[in-house]
């Protein structure tokens, strides 16, 4: 008696078992999007907050060095600078910010127009924190102003600065040493 063998074919999936897969990755998805554009959206404020420190210490670095005034200068979301005595509004400026220096407390500052190229005093060009880091903007900007031995000489201290977006809201504040913090 001979026996029979029966070919069988490679093991498939069934349609069933196929549906159940997909259903189950659908629900990882659903339960982890949120927690991952979350986190995209947190890092555009985080990133924005961590270049102002930075730059709060560029400034810093820049008045100790040259041992003249620097400061940085941030305009909030509608354009307007709280200085004092009297604050400055541009709307043309909203969300940006640069560094600046000079000379000792009676001379100026840089014009609002001036550039790197025609004024040497204005040490980088302005920077749009609401272009470079998507849903983030200046909700309190501030003048972050160095002495020439890079103590803060602002009127009010500690001087902050409020980036918000979708992703939360940070602090930066410089303390009467210069010291920048995010909070």
């Amino acid at each position: 008696m001979k026996k029979c063998k029966m070919m069988h074919g490679p093991a498939g999936m069934t349609l069933v078992e196929l549906v159940t897969g997909l259903a189950i990755l659908g629900v990882l998805a659903a339960i982890g999007m949120p927690g991952i554009l979350g986190s995209i959206q947190r890092t555009g404020v985080d990133g924005a907050s961590r270049r102002l420190a930075e730059d709060i210490r560029r400034a810093q670095s820049n008045a100790l060095t040259r041992g003249v005034q620097a400061r940085l200068i941030v305009f909030d979301k509608t354009g307007v600078l709280p200085t004092t005595p009297t604050p400055i509004n541009d709307s043309t400026k909203a969300n940006m910010y640069r560094i600046e220096i000079r000379s000792g407390a009676a001379a100026s500052w840089p014009a609002l127009s001036d550039t790197p190229g025609t004024n040497a005093n204005v040490l980088t060009a302005w920077s749009d924190l609401g272009t470079q880091y998507r849903a983030v903007w200046v909700d309190t900007g501030n003048a972050v102003l160095f002495n020439s031995i890079g103590g803060l000489i602002n009127t009010t201290v500690p001087a902050t600065i409020v980036v918000q977006g979708s992703g939360g809201t940070r602090s930066v504040q410089t303390n009467a040493i210069g010291k920048a913090t995010i909070l």
